[in-house]
C-alpha cells in the first residue's frame, strides 16, 4: 500500500513542475510589443505615404508656377487637387508659393505644410505623459524649387 502522505507530496510536486500556465503568461508578455510594433509599422507607414503625397503636390505647384504667366490661386487649386485626389483634407495643409511674379531664370519655391496625426500612436504617447497640446502630432513640410521658363 502507497503511503498516502508521500502520494500528496508527488501529486503537490507533479504541479509544481507542470507548465500548464506558462504559455498563457508569455503570450501575456509578447503580445502588447508584438502589437505595438505592427501598430507602428501601419502608422508610420501612412505617414510616408502622407509625406509622399505631400511633396509630389508641391512638385506639380511648381511645375505650374514656372509657367510664365501662371496665377497664383491656379497653382493652389492643383495642389488642393493632388492632395484631395490621395484623400488628405486641403483645408488643412498651408501653402506658401515665393518667387512667382519675377524673372526668367530664378527660381519658384512651393512650400506646403500638412499637420499629421498619429491615430494610435497618439493616444499612447498622451497615455505615457508625451505633453504638448496635440499629441502624437507633427507638421509634414516639403518645398520644392524650379526655375522659370
Amino acid at each position: 500500500m502507497i503511503n498516502p502522505l508521500l502520494q500528496k507530496r508527488a501529486t503537490r510536486r507533479r504541479r509544481l513542475a507542470s507548465s500548464t500556465g506558462q504559455s498563457i503568461v508569455e503570450v501575456a508578455i509578447a503580445m502588447p510589443i508584438l502589437l505595438g510594433l505592427v501598430i507602428g509599422i501601419f502608422e508610420f507607414g501612412r505617414a510616408w505615404n502622407v509625406r509622399q503625397v505631400t511633396t509630389n503636390a508641391a512638385r506639380e505647384g511648381s511645375r505650374l508656377a514656372v509657367i510664365a504667366g501662371a496665377d497664383p490661386l491656379v497653382v493652389e487649386a492643383e495642389i488642393d487637387g493632388r492632395m484631395s485626389d490621395a484623400g488628405l483634407d486641403p483645408g488643412l495643409a498651408t501653402i506658401t508659393i515665393s518667387g512667382m511674379a519675377c524673372c526668367i531664370g530664378l527660381p519658384v519655391s512651393v512650400q506646403l505644410d500638412y499637420p499629421f496625426q498619429f491615430t494610435f500612436i497618439g493616444p499612447i504617447v498622451d497615455l505615457l505623459g508625451g505633453g504638448g497640446s496635440i499629441p502624437g502630432s507633427i507638421t509634414m513640410t516639403t518645398t520644392s524649387t524650379m526655375r522659370h521658363e
